[in-house]
């Protein structure tokens, strides 16, 4: 249930829910600017994090799960992180003294925000709960009252009776439920003459009708054999197999769509089309529209129903992951808040971030933005200027999450076209001179000019 706002500057305690990085970075920072916290996690005395590791640092090989094999593709494509930007980023945590990157340094946590620590999270909730100030409670919460200040702070498996009460501020078509992974082909082993190029990097694979029909008829017969998890029963899955139970006609619309240009005859108009895009660099071939929950082998078999398709090697298959995301650019103003309920802030997983700097960074933008709203002070807005916070917070803003990551894709920082090591190595440099120059300035504006 919805209540009214009362006043920016209430004395209850600052709710937060969820307990993993963001909410304890956040917990620290309020609970050491005079605030008492109540933390809400149902999960608290066993919880793992797995979820803020992300695909980008298991792609570079910095954490690799049981059976975990990483490529050279697989590095390239999924969501990496490029080691200076990451070098910035922690640098930017050490200015603002972040909380967790002083204890992970306290307590030699050499690996912390590369690899997910059980020991080292146990160590911070006992910290938090040697805190006078926070008070962590183990239980879930399935409403949100207006009246106090309440940070969202949870990951992408937030809990679905959290996400049905976020829809009544939000609305239900805010919140996304799956982030999809393209299948990557290696394009060496495709005839690529036989492709309808339209741009340097977008094609068509075109399909008669007899390989359109082989295709839906082995979705339609693999489809029999799955079962749908119980997780995602009740939640839209965008996939081929959910299309094809459609029929013929909805699959051949929504995924095979038909494409020609002028260069081609109407007698010579395909039946139906893959979209692809094609990377010169590594020289691959990745299917735009082609999302499948099946396993590895049912789609290999299924796209080598096609005939230029028959002899590739595929280098990554599709995957559908149960992530959810706010769709940020629709929902929270540039603190954080929910726009038009400016008591309830959002960080962490849910608003989109992924990595663990990503995470801290916004968790102490947030937390500070709050103890501004609180305490009536000035500062907050240099950090929205020069620094690594400023351009994820311009990202998570104006653009959708769910299929790409943030800060990871765009070298928004370093420029990726720069080969020079050198000159990469001054560009850092000069990053972390100007973050450094504005955090100082933010202390001094925030907590007077002796802070």
């Amino acid at each position: 249930m919805i209540e009214n706002i009362t006043s920016k500057f209430s004395k209850k305690p600052i709710k937060i829910v969820g307990c993993g990085l963001a909410g304890a970075e956040i917990a620290f920072i309020l609970a050491n600017n005079g605030f008492d916290v109540h933390i809400f996690d149902c999960n608290f005395e066993n919880k793992k994090e797995r979820n803020v590791i992300s695909e980008g640092e298991i792609a570079r090989g910095v954490y690799k799960g049981q059976n975990q094999q990483v490529d050279d593709h697989e590095r390239y494509y999924n969501d990496i992180y490029d080691t200076y930007l990451t070098d910035n980023m922690k640098y930017e945590l050490e200015c603002l003294n972040s909380p967790l990157v002083s204890i992970a340094k306290r307590y030699d946590f050499n690996d912390f925000g590369f690899i997910y620590d059980d020991n080292f999270m146990n160590k911070v909730k006992k910290l938090l709960l040697s805190n006078p100030r926070v008070k962590i409670f183990n239980m879930k919460i399935d409403t949100i009252n207006e009246t106090e200040t309440t940070v969202i702070a949870t990951g992408h498996n937030t809990e679905k009776v959290l996400l049905d009460e976020l829809k009544k501020y939000v609305g239900k078509f805010h919140i996304c439920y799956f982030q999809p992974e393209n299948m990557v082909v290696d394009a060496t082993t495709v005839d690529l003459n036989k492709l309808n190029f339209v741009s340097d990097d977008v094609c068509y694979i075109n399909l008669s009708e007899e390989e359109y029909n082989s295709v839906y008829k082995t979705i339609i017969d693999f489809d029999k054999e799955y079962v749908t998890p119980s997780e995602i029963a009740d939640e839209k899955q965008i996939s081929v197999e959910n299309t094809a139970r459609r029929g013929q006609s909805g699959l051949r619309n929504a995924i095979f769509r038909p494409y020609f240009n002028g260069e081609i005859c109407q007698q010579k108009r395909p039946y139906a089309s893959l979209k692809c895009r094609y990377d010169n660099k590594e020289n691959v071939l990745i299917f735009e529209e082609f999302f499948s929950a099946f396993d590895d082998e049912d789609q290999e078999k299924i796209i080598k129903n096609i005939e230029v398709l028959k002899n590739c090697n595929v280098v990554r298959f599709s995957k559908i992951k149960r992530k959810t995301f706010l769709l940020t650019p629709t929902c929270l103003n540039q603190n954080l808040q929910i726009l038009g309920h400016e008591n309830v802030y959002v960080c962490g997983g849910l608003a989109g971030l992924a990595d663990a700097f990503e995470i801290l960074l916004m968790a102490n933008y947030c937390a500070y933005s709050i103890v501004a709203e609180r305490k009536n002070k000035l500062g907050v807005e240099l950090l929205r200027d020069k620094t690594c916070i400023s351009v994820i917070l311009d990202n998570l803003l104006k653009k959708s999450v769910v299929n790409f990551r943030l800060f990871n894709l765009k070298y928004d920082i370093i420029n990726k076209e720069d080969k020079d090591l050198q000159l990469f190595n001054k560009q850092v440099e000069v990053q972390k001179f100007l973050s450094k120059s504005q955090i100082e300035k933010f202390k001094e504006k925030f907590y007077g000019k002796f802070f």
